[in-house]
């Protein structure tokens, strides 16, 4: 049962003070809010409130701190932390998948502006499978039927915790190369319950083939929708479909509640266009990136996985300031681990 009561929070592990659960409650609105709940975030505090949430990233030519998210603070108070932040640090700040909101104000502080990607939200009261734009998914929605499976919404306890491992390891080698946990621009999955994330598991003869665990995000104190953050099924051919139809059962429960929409994350590098205030060899990576990138991300395949549900789609900025291409390409790759070495 979701809540807006600050005082009932319970099992989220922060060194930061009390506040930041009435900060998050009133301005994570960005759907990508809760990445701030992980290892090796940092926090600064303005004076007047409000949070910006970063990660140093070692380089060889130094360190760069990415921040990932939108800062936690009301609209009007936003310029005055950004500028507050800036001066704080002695090192490049590297703005990495922030809204509009956050573009527009560094855009005037001289930053350079990229788009780094394309989120992708479906408005619930008026979301359906009907059409032929989404056959499809209307295939997928009956996954269950034709394979008898079934979607539950469970706590940590009635889970089998070495089946949802065995998934998340045959899909994380089914990626051949990149088979790392991604960091900080996603979240990496927590095998175990959480403060108000709500996870989804897929059934096949009493055994998982399939889950999504979703991330809330709240504006002025109400549940304003879901990030379906980690999708993982097991590769066989035999379980195609089963996470779009484990996030279809769990959009009819949301739909139920109430909840207005749902965020089907980012999609790094999809329908960039160009801005008056880019950086154009950004943009070009990007692009050739996303093109021929995929040894190392499939952007392309989960740029299409995203747009069969029909989303309204966003765009996602980088930011950067005096800081050189290479030191960026560094910090951003290798600090939210898009490269590095094997983890299995």
């Amino acid at each position: 049962m979701l809540t807006s009561h600050v005082d009932q929070i319970k099992g989220v592990k922060l060194k930061s003070s009390h506040s930041l659960y009435s900060d998050f409650f009133n301005f994570s609105h960005q759907s990508s809010a809760y990445f701030l709940f992980q290892q090796g975030v940092e926090c600064y505090e303005g004076r007047k409130g409000g949070r910006v949430h970063y990660a140093p990233q070692k380089t060889p030519l130094g360190t760069v701190n990415l921040v990932f998210i939108d800062p936690l603070c009301q609209g009007a108070d936003l310029p005055e932390l950004l500028s507050e932040f800036d001066a704080s640090q002695c090192v490049p700040n590297l703005y990495v998948c922030v809204s509009s909101r956050v573009a527009k104000p560094l855009r005037q502080r001289g930053y350079a502006i990229n788009q780094i990607g394309a989120e992708s939200k479906i408005t619930l009261a008026n979301f359906h499978v009907h059409g032929k734009k989404k056959k499809q998914l209307r295939h997928a929605s009956h996954f269950g039927e034709r394979n008898n499976c079934t979607v539950k919404e469970l706590p940590w306890s009635e889970v089998d915790e070495a089946q949802v491992k065995d998934v998340s390891l045959a899909w994380l080698r089914s990626k051949g190369v990149n088979n790392r946990e991604l960091r900080y621009a996603t979240r990496p999955p927590v095998y175990g319950d959480e403060w108000q994330v709500r996870k989804f598991y897929c059934f096949h003869e009493g055994k998982v083939i399939a889950y999504v665990f979703f991330d809330p995000y709240f504006e002025d104190g109400k549940i304003l929708g879901y990030c379906a953050n980690i999708l993982r099924a097991r590769p066989e051919k035999a379980c195609n479909g089963a996470l779009d139809y484990t996030i279809l059962e769990a959009l009819k429960v949301f739909q139920d509640e109430g909840v207005p929409e749902l965020s089907l994350g980012v999609a790094p590098f999809s329908n960039i266009q160009s801005d008056p205030d880019e950086r154009p060899a950004i943009r070009v990576f990007s692009q050739f990136f996303y093109d021929y990138g995929s040894y190392f991300y499939a952007c392309k395949g989960l740029a299409y996985h995203k747009s069969r549900y029909r989303p309204i789609e966003t765009p996602w900025y980088l930011c950067s300031k005096d800081i050189g291409l290479v030191k960026l390409y560094w910090a951003l790759l290798f600090g939210l681990k898009v490269a590095g070495g094997r983890e299995i």
